[in-house]
């Protein structure tokens, strides 16, 4: 027999046993009729099996335990059975994970998992190699406790294999840990996540432990991630896996949908997450698209920027414009979205010398930006045991790190649960670009500070593919009608600030979007062009070959309650391109009588044109703008329910609906008191305002003035019978 018939006999063989065991392999298949729940709902839990073995099923329920569930038959369906959850008025939040199995409980021949969520996420990355080598198991249950006491409900296990070893018994990775000893850190881990509630994530990166070439790099990410599955799927608490491997561009899209697809191959029900950072806000659109994709940890990056490679230095409130990415992103397939906060320090912000960790103002601050981002599920801490517990250990001056936690979740809760989890009523849009990267540092972050001038809260929304051209390096041609529908059904304002023109994909949206009857506030000085309509005719207004120095901007017609006709705007020098109103309404004009502020209509949607850029518009104009936006925001079917007055670019704000009235949270960054202006922006009759922090009532009057202490909040609530 010669050689190659025998390769071949011998890939027979194998490939028929494989077959064979995958055909007789069993499957459980877990759903759930819901992912998002609230307190008082009821969730129905359907487990189908293609197995003899009874199947049995225990549900883990945050911060408190697992418990079996009553499975019933579902009658005319073989081998399904099914189950019910009704979360009480104050149940648990967190994520619960529903964990089926059949065979023996401890080495399952099958396993099943599905999860909901209910409520907010409080996580920290855990990293197992730093708990005392000699007490491991004292050490865990410690800082289990302390973080359970902080609000802790879900971790990731971060950092499972070092260039030293793998913290587990690897048969791929270099270790000295032996199944059952006492040194699997992953088992001892998730152990203790069972009978705490506490839903774990496991990192998967590539073996450390020897320096393989890159190109292998996802080969090994892929065998660690089932190697791992294989271990220890038969916990309760293992929900899913995070991928190690970070990225700032949308080259890491990619990487994200192979590592995901894999992960779900393994149990289509794992959850799959990841924390970008943010050089290419389109990374965030391109995430949205990757339907393995389960969770978004999008950093923030502002410890990270005043490393020694990395003078970025950003403010406390850019927390909130790099984590609203995550939550524009999940809003296309209702991901989880996770904001991020970094407990460490670099030079000047470290608390101490001899410790990483950062100071309270550090801590806290970003804890506050944190919550004030719209409609995000949770928080993140990189990292909790690492920089605050462990570190605590060793200095007394960490303590106050700790303090700032606990008084930052304090806050957080309060902020989220009362006022920030509502959208915006105005959302900034990022079109598909090669140069978003330059203009979202030149254009959109002094853009995102303009709203933050006039008090105007904004959401994010960055530009999400057709599923179908959401596939790198090829450039997508058409609109995303899913994205289209849900703008359209939830009647958001666009803001578009500065945008120079579109590509193919964001002309057709933007023109079926504003003919369907959608509206966009557009700041200069550029207007978009299109590919797919004419400026001119679907902004109403014509650019000259000319530019203009303007000293002056003057209403010429009256668009709200606010600014009168007549009224003048000074400006200082402000040059700019020369516009002529074509089928535009004109209500403010340069000095010279060219339109600084137009009205077009185009289909049944409305065009704002503010000529002038954001942040300009914002200082010379806040009143004239606060009146374009209520314009825009009645055109799309709402109505603005508060002016906030004495706000600047170092603070941040959130601002939600009541059935009597709304709430407002205002944040202060600055080293001084600010004295704020609320005014109401509708009509109300026998007004009261009530501090959310102290319970306490405040005044019996319209409006409010409330001095917002430095480096902290206020949140305010606003009850009226309406008159109009």
């Amino acid at each position: 027999m010669n050689k190659c018939r025998l390769v071949l006999i011998v890939c027979f063989i194998i490939s028929t046993q494989f077959i064979v065991r995958a055909a007789t392999a069993t499957e459980i298949d877990v759903s759930v009729n819901r992912s998002r729940v609230k307190p008082g709902e009821r969730v129905e839990i359907t487990i189908k099996t293609n197995s003899s073995e009874a199947v049995q099923a225990v549900l883990l329920t945050p911060t408190v335990g697992t418990s079996y569930l009553s499975l019933t038959p579902i009658p005319g369906q073989l081998k399904s059975v099914r189950a019910e959850v009704s979360l009480s008025g104050n149940a648990a939040q967190g994520l619960y994970v529903v964990h089926a199995w059949t065979g023996d409980r401890t080495q399952p021949s099958g396993v099943g998992k599905a999860t909901f969520l209910s409520g907010r996420l409080i996580n920290d990355f855990f990293i197992p190699a730093y708990l005392d080598t000699n007490k491991p198991a004292a050490d865990l249950d410690d800082y289990l406790k302390e973080f359970r006491s902080i609000g802790g409900n879900f971790l990731i296990a971060h950092n499972l294999i070092t260039p030293s070893k793998a913290y587990y018994p690897s048969r791929i990775a270099s270790t000295d840990v032996f199944r059952g000893a006492a040194n699997d850190l992953v088992e001892l881990t998730l152990n203790e996540a069972d009978k705490r509630g506490i839903t774990v994530l496991l990192s998967v990166g590539w073996d450390m432990t020897k320096q393989s070439p890159f190109k292998d790099r996802m080969g090994e990410i892929k065998a660690i991630a089932t190697e791992l599955y294989g271990l220890y799927r038969q916990h309760p608490s293992l929900a899913g896996f995070y991928s190690y491997q970070e990225g700032s561009g949308t080259y890491f899209a990619p990487f994200v949908r192979e590592f995901s697809q894999h992960i779900k191959s393994l149990n289509r029900n794992l959850l799959t997450a990841c924390a970008p950072h943010v050089d290419d806000p389109l990374l965030a659109g391109y995430l949205s698209t990757v339907e393995e994709l389960d969770i978004i940890i999008y950093q923030a990056g502002v410890m990270a920027s005043y490393r020694t490679d990395n003078r970025k230095m950003y403010p406390f409130r850019r927390v909130k414009d790099f984590c609203s990415l995550g939550a524009g992103a999940r809003r296309l397939q209702n991901k989880i979205s996770i904001n991020h906060v970094e407990l460490f320090g670099y030079l000047e912000n470290r608390l101490t010398p001899e410790t990483t960790a950062t100071t309270y103002n550090n801590i806290y601050q970003q804890i506050l930006s944190a919550a004030t981002v719209s409609a995000a599920d949770g928080i993140s801490f990189f990292t909790y045991q690492a920089h605050v517990y462990e570190t605590a250990k060793k200095l007394r001056e960490v303590s106050r790190s700790r303090e700032a936690v606990v008084d930052g979740i304090k806050a957080f809760d309060l902020i989220t649960a009362k006022i920030s989890r509502q959208d915006n009523r105005v959302t900034v849009y990022f079109p598909y670009s090669d140069w978003m990267i330059e203009r979202w540092h030149n254009y959109f972050l002094p853009a995102l500070d303009a709203f933050r001038v006039i008090g105007v809260p904004v959401s994010l929304l960055p530009y999400a593919p057709p599923l179908d051209e959401s596939v790198y390096p090829y450039y997508p041609f058409h609109a995303n009608k899913d994205v289209l529908a849900r703008l359209l059904r939830e009647r958001a304002v666009l803001l578009l600030p500065n945008v120079s023109g579109f590509q193919q994909t964001d002309s057709d949206l933007i023109k079926a979007f504003v003919e369907a009857g959608g509206v966009i506030v557009a700041f200069g000085p550029e207007v978009p062009m299109g590919r797919s309509y004419e400026r001119q005719e679907l902004f109403g207004i014509e650019e000259g070959t000319r530019s203009a120095t303007h000293a002056a901007v003057v209403v010429r017609e009256a668009i709200g309650g606010r600014v009168k006709v007549g009224t003048r705007f000074s400006l200082s020098s402000l040059e700019l391109p020369s516009w002529t109103a074509k089928t535009a309404r004109v209500i403010a004009t340069f000095e010279d009588g060219s339109p600084a502020l137009t009205i077009g209509k185009y289909g049944k949607g409305k065009i704002v044109t503010v000529v002038p850029d954001a942040w300009t518009a914002a200082h010379k104009l806040p009143d004239l703008v606060r009146d374009a936006l209520d314009y825009a925001i009645g055109a799309s079917g709402k109505s603005s329910l508060v002016d906030i007055v004495g706000t600047d670019e170092n603070s941040d704000v959130a601002i939600a609906q009541t059935p009597s009235g709304f709430r407002v949270a205002l944040v202060n960054y600055k080293n001084v008191d600010v004295e704020v202006l609320l005014k109401p922006v509708v009509t109300m009759n026998g007004s009261e305002w009530f501090d959310l922090q102290t319970a306490g009532k405040l005044v019996s009057e319209r409006n409010l003035k409330v001095r917002v202490p430095a480096h902290g909040f206020r949140a305010l609530e606003f009850r009226a019978g309406l008159v109009h």
